[in-house]
């Protein structure tokens, strides 16, 4: 397909990305939303920017020295063009989290938590200061001195480091210090049932600096932070290699802390000879340097939370919600129930008990005769790890397809692969295959032996099977006794586990082989039917211009799209001649939506094709992973899943809609106000 008015109708990934993390500093700024969160948004605008730097700026300037001319297909932009378009938009950011961050202190202070600056102590707190300092974390402090011509350290990624300036006869000196991970992040001054006072251990180690460095004189000290590309490489290909893949995960994860520098961030001031120093030895150029006036990462809020009085946390953070068992009130056999219909659980709404109870009731039932997982990601201390190790030991053929790349859950998930094949299950890495995909999708099944037959009860879903995050993210899991998808899934688990992705199924879309050509496929279906189309989408990212291209050919016969997009998304909306009938709506409130949503057709012309989804439209899922998209056939659960859909849409208090330029505006507040996320809390309230 010619692509008459790409300019028109697509962003660059990255530059959308960063206006999606401005988002999340948005909600921080958002005085209706509880203080403490404000602060948890920062840290999550942070979190986010940090790793944006390590996974997305690494990858560009690799790409930058491999292929320098390679454009990016949304934009036109090569490596260095977007790489430079990246470092004019940062720093609007930082000065943005800066301004904010000071309104949410003051606002902290006025609800009753005071962070107090040194030189503001009240009598007596000086020598709470004092005496914690000197027994708590004095004994941890080891800076490193070292003369300017000696070879600089490795600094650990992510880790704030204060850097002194020491002036001597024989040159000048740096006095390096890494703030330590296992002290105290905060110093209780004191506290009541309306009110804390508190400051942070690194403003206490920073002020102290000087002392710590007696007798030499310091002429300047500044704080600083560097990132580091995250892109784990493989070992070069001209050692011997172990055939274990953990052990090849294991030496790639000792080089990560290892790869170079890609930002240095910089707190406070910095004399011009300091600046050229640090940038000269971390290799980096003034585009990857960073100020900013405020905290660089936060680190207390982890340690003040525990310190907050009851009567004040009632105010300062969202009100506990606990996720419903509506799904299996009566905590009955989940192998019976599902006889009687699909079950669908729409998570953090609705608990993950229904899942769990499957897992244990697998793990003790006699007719069970295997069980079969893919993992992506799982929670710390996960039940679902118990219960599969609990099915092992009961003489149950426990099947595990783990993915061990899976972005910082590397060492989580080579442990709990250690841990699983101890135990007797069998693991599966995403790895052994010739393509070297990632395995992405989600599913859970169990073979039984029923009523003279082989039974196959199957869980899918678009959300990792993490008990924790299934508390905080938007996910939807359905658990189905449908037989002909059961065989489908699982022929499809075998053929993975065998490295065999270019296998078709009738009903489930599998990604490498079909995803996406039955998703061309079925918005062409869309746009012959002109005005008369319909397409709802729901996702994290759209970055696939093949997709893009076809959503605006559909757009242009007539077709109403409407899509839900949280993060990236590379389609502009509403372009004249190119995307007029297409909508895109951001929703960012208190919970991080995630699930993947793709429908076809309506309810109304009696032809919709519903799928939920572990992909995303990005050319990573759609190309290059192992990813599956389930149909939803039971009508009563198509029917609550619209629901969802239509209320996020409609969500004019936490929604956001993207003009023609890529930029998110507030929706006009209207009538009746909508909050997505607070109506289906109340919802599961009043079950």
């Amino acid at each position: 397909m010619i692509r008459l008015f790409e300019e028109g109708f697509t962003q660059n990934r990255e530059l959308s990305w960063l206006r999606f993390n401005e988002r999340c500093l948005d909600e921080a700024a958002d005085e209706t939303v509880p203080t403490m969160e404000r602060l948890s948004f920062i840290r999550i605008f942070i979190s986010n920017l940090d790793e944006f730097f390590m996974v997305r700026v690494g990858s560009l300037l690799d790409m930058r020295y491999v292929s320098e001319d390679e454009q990016d297909p949304a934009s036109g932009m090569t490596p260095g063009e977007q790489l430079e378009a990246i470092y004019r938009a940062v720093p609007e950011l930082y000065r943005k989290k800066d301004r904010i961050y000071r309104e949410v202190l003051l606002a902290l202070s006025e609800d009753g938590i005071e962070c107090v600056p040194l030189e503001r102590l009240r009598y007596g707190e000086q020598d709470i200061v004092r005496l914690r300092y000197k027994k708590n974390i004095l004994p941890h402090l080891h800076p490193k001195i070292i003369s300017m011509r000696d070879p600089f350290p490795i600094l650990k990624n992510k880790v704030t480091y204060i850097i002194g300036v020491l002036p001597a006869e024989s040159g000048i000196h740096l006095a390096i210090l890494g703030i330590p991970e296992e002290i105290d992040t905060c110093i209780l001054l004191s506290a009541t049932r309306r009110h804390v006072r508190f400051i942070p251990a690194e403003e206490v180690i920073f002020a102290n600096f000087e002392e710590l460095l007696r007798p030499f004189e310091m002429s300047e000290k500044v704080r600083i932070r560097v990132t580091r590309n995250a892109e784990i490489k493989p070992p070069d290909e001209s050692q011997d290699m172990p055939k274990d893949f953990r052990v090849q995960m294991q030496e790639m994860l000792k080089n990560r802390s290892r790869q170079e520098a890609d930002r240095l961030e910089i707190q406070g001031t910095i004399s011009d000879g300091l600046f050229r120093y640090l940038r000269n030895r971390l290799e980096l150029g003034t585009g990857s340097c960073f100020y900013s006036d405020t905290s660089m990462d936060i680190p207390y809020i982890r340690g003040l939370k525990p310190l907050i009085p009851d009567e004040v946390r009632e105010r300062v953070f969202y009100p506990p919600f606990e996720p419903s068992d509506r799904v299996n009130p009566d905590g009955e056999s989940i192998f019976d129930k599902v006889k009687g219909g699909d079950l669908l659980s729409s998570y953090p709404y609705d608990s993950m008990g229904p899942l769990l109870s499957m897992l244990k009731e697998a793990s003790e039932d006699p007719r069970v005769r295997k069980i079969r997982m893919t993992i992506y990601r799982l929670a710390d201390h996960p039940k679902i790890v118990d219960y599969l190790i609990r099915a092992a030991e009961n003489g149950k053929k426990v099947r595990v397809l783990i993915e061990l790349r899976a972005r910082f859950d590397e060492k989580n998930n080579i442990e709990w692969a250690n841990e699983l094949e101890k135990a007797g299950c069998r693991v599966y890495y995403g790895s052994e295959t010739p393509e070297d995909y990632k395995v992405h999708c989600k599913m859970c099944q169990i073979v039984m032996d029923d009523e003279g037959g082989k039974r196959y009860v199957t869980q899918i879903g678009t959300g990792n099977y993490n008990e924790t995050t299934a508390r905080l993210y938007t996910d939807l899991s359905i658990i189905t006794n449908d037989q002909t998808l059961g065989k489908e899934i699982s022929r499809f688990f075998k053929n993975t586990a065998k490295g065999r992705h270019d296998k078709h199924y009738p009903d489930i879309l599998a990604a490498p082989s079909d995803f996406k050509r039955t998703i061309l496929e079925l918005i062409d279906r869309e746009e012959q039917k002109g005005s008369d189309g319909r397409i709802f989408i729901k996702v994290n990212s759209v970055t696939d211009t093949d997709v893009i291209d076809r959503l605006s050919a559909a757009s242009n016969a007539g077709v109403q799209i409407r899509m839900i997009v949280r993060g990236i998304c590379c389609l502009l909306p509403g372009v004249r001649y190119c995307t007029e009938n297409i909508s895109v709506v951001n929703v960012v409130g208190r919970f991080l939506e995630h699930s993947r949503v793709y429908v076809f057709g309506s309810k109304e012309t009696g032809d919709e094709r519903m799928y939920i989804a572990s992909a995303d439209l990005m050319t990573r899922n759609t190309e290059n992973r192992v990813e599956l998209a389930f149909p939803v056939n039971d009508e009563s659960i198509r029917s609550r899943i619209r629901e969802i859909l239509l209320l996020n849409y409609s969500d004019n208090v936490k929604g956001r809609y993207m003009d023609p330029n890529g930029v998110y505006k507030k929706k006009e507040p209207g009538e009746p106000r909508i909050n997505s996320q607070e109506m289906l809390m109340a919802e599961t309230k009043a079950q």
